[in-house]
């Protein structure tokens, strides 16, 4: 994957933790489309807010983690 791109995810993904995070029964809420099957598993994290921003801090983690390992410029 070139550089660029995995640092582009990478972003999305923090700045969407960081959503998750500060406000999580919001930010579940929002994503409750779609299926049955999709809306019942969101509908758990809307109910368990606690839930939802600790995926929000491992998304930040993980994304942090992700751009770490980066190489410093593009090959």
């Amino acid at each position: 994957m070139h550089v660029r791109i995995a640092e582009s995810i990478a972003l999305v993904t923090i700045g969407d933790g960081v959503i998750a995070a500060l406000f999580p029964a919001r930010h579940a809420a929002r994503w409750m489309i779609g299926p049955d099957p999709v809306r019942r598993v969101v509908s758990v994290f809307v109910e368990h807010p606690g839930l939802m921003r600790a995926v929000g801090v491992a998304q930040v983690a993980a994304g942090i983690a992700w751009v770490a390992v980066l190489p410093p410029k593009p090959r």
